[in-house]
């Protein structure tokens, strides 16, 4: 399994990102474009379930931060569920609370 992003409209106006498999360098087009396309809405509600997430990338997560941002100019919200904590060996490199308190700041 590389990734696996679903895409549907949830009551009026939220839309549902599943996410499953692997974020690296071969598949973070794929996730950029499936959030791209989410926040292109007007005042746009994007909930992102992360449950069937296995790794992700820093790069990914730099995404992930950027995106909610937009969300926000845009006049909405990203939200993140199901994000499990990365693995030590994965995250090496990357500063996980830098990426928690990113997340943190757009949210509010």
């Amino acid at each position: 399994m590389r990734l696996n992003v679903e895409s549907s409209v949830v009551g009026s106006s939220t839309t549902l990102l599943i996410v499953a498999g692997i974020i690296d360098w071969s598949t973070i087009a794929q996730f950029q474009t499936a959030l791209a396309q989410s926040i292109s809405r007007p005042r746009p509600a994007i909930l992102v379930d992360f449950t069937g997430l296995l790794s992700w990338s820093p790069e990914a997560q730099t995404v992930l931060t950027r995106a909610t941002g937009q969300a926000r100019l845009h006049g909405g919200q990203l939200v993140v569920a199901g994000l499990a904590p990365i693995p030590a060996w994965q995250a090496d490199g990357c500063d996980l609370q830098d990426l928690d308190r990113a997340l943190a700041h757009t949210a509010h």
